[in-house]
């Protein structure tokens, strides 16, 4: 496979032509330049690889785009949303939820900001790394990261040398990103969050913006029961089979999964008013490291499918993350500061969103005649498509890929 970039595919060129407005004329080189190279496959994906092979570029130029040149993220990932809310396609709707959750980059050293010993998820350990915490839309059909807050551990030095900037946990990070979306007037039912993040302050936050919220409660949750207060895991000994009733739900996968339930309305120790509670008997796949999960909402109205089915969607974030990593770089940067970390993780999600967007489309169904249905196998069509665009060219210039590439200066006639 042909694993440069010269001109890329006019798919992709007509896709980022789309941000052309956001950028100075030479800093939209280095943005197109940069995107490109996400999608090429590389040992190891950073300015550096990136600009040996993308023709013509510099490392210099890669860098100070990314670090100190004139462009405002924040604009730029609206105007990314922005053109997902235009398409039809792509439009988030009231079906939708919002999802909030963290993940970790891993990192060898402290010389980058916000990097700390601290808990990585996908590691299930304390590791060094940068933490971000995340809002994505998720429905039936499609899922998207929304936006990012990189958590800046307290006791980093990044705060000694911005004296303006002051410590936010990953709880109020999560609420400014709740505040985003809902200023993005982007569509959504329900927000979505891990046990880890159902806190009294953070369900407060949710309830005073008038939204509504599903989460999983932590064993030790107090819950009102019968006029006592249990802790959630006891509730499986007091309720009684005779009040348990089998649901089936299909997963955002595609795959069924049955579960014994128990609804009823309670009260939160720490919490005003009600709130339904679901007992859930049954394992979400072979991974799942308990077969009791006790969900909450303050939707009184809806059944325990229909919970199971909107707390299901939480998992794709997890698949957001992880296309990110795998697929467009998002966790290998070369780079040090907050800044320019932010502004990786931005381009990563854009990457991320062309594959997502070519997916609904059928883009290279219709180019190749296959249906690719994950973001990797769609990475792998478009890396096809521009193998087939960098083959073109280097007929087209010889002699130059020759000294650019393969370091000799050996005269080839020029391909007619």
């Amino acid at each position: 496979m042909v694993n440069f970039v010269s001109t890329p595919p006019k798919i992709l060129t007509n896709f980022l032509n789309k941000f052309q407005p956001l950028f100075s004329k030479p800093t939209f080189v280095s943005f197109s330049t940069y995107v490109s190279g996400l999608f090429l496959e590389l040992k190891r994906t950073n300015i550096q690889t990136i600009a040996k092979r993308t023709d013509p570029t510099h490392y210099e130029n890669l860098q100070y785009f990314l670090s100190e040149s004139k462009w405002d993220e924040e604009k730029f990932n609206n105007h990314r949303l922005k053109n997902l809310e235009s398409n039809r396609t792509t439009k988030t709707c009231k079906k939708g939820v919002l999802v909030i959750d963290d993940t970790g980059c891993k990192k060898w050293g402290f010389k980058t900001e916000g990097v700390r010993e601290q808990y990585l998820s996908s590691e299930a350990r304390i590791t060094k790394c940068n933490i971000v915490v995340a809002s994505a839309y998720c429905d039936d059909k499609k899922r998207f990261p929304i936006n990012f807050k990189p958590y800046i551990p307290e006791n980093d030095s990044f705060f000694e040398k911005n004296f303006e900037q002051n410590f936010k946990s990953k709880i109020e990070l999560a609420e400014e990103l709740i505040e985003d979306a809902i200023e993005k007037e982007l569509n959504f039912c329900d927000i979505i969050i891990d046990n880890w993040y159902f806190s009294n302050n953070f369900v407060e936050f949710i309830q005073e913006k008038g939204r509504t919220f599903i989460s999983e409660a932590e064993v030790d949750r107090l819950i009102s029961y019968r006029g006592k207060w249990v802790h959630a895991g006891e509730l499986v000994k007091l309720i009684t089979s005779d009040k348990l009733r089998w649901v089936t739900i299909s997963t955002p996968h595609g795959k069924k999964k049955g579960f014994y339930t128990c609804t009823f309305k309670s009260k939160l120790n720490g919490l005003k008013g009600k709130f339904l509670i679901v007992l859930a008997i049954g394992e979400w796949n072979k991974d799942d490291p308990k077969n009791v999960h006790i969900y909450v909402t303050n939707h009184l109205s809806y059944s325990s499918q229909v919970i199971l089915k909107k707390y299901a969607l939480r998992w794709q974030i997890e698949c957001i993350f992880r296309d990110l990593k795998e697929n467009v770089a998002f966790d290998h940067y070369q780079v040090r500061s907050i800044k320019a970390i932010t502004r990786h993780w931005h381009l990563a999600s854009l990457a991320y969103t062309f594959l997502m967007v070519c997916k609904l489309n059928g883009t290279f169904s219709k180019i190749f005649r296959q249906k690719p249905k994950t973001v990797g196998k769609q990475l792998e069509m478009f890396r096809r498509l521009n193998s087939l665009t960098a083959a073109d060219w280097m007929m087209q210039n010889l002699n130059f890929y020759k000294q650019t590439y393969l370091g000799t200066n050996i005269s080839l006639p020029r391909a007619s």
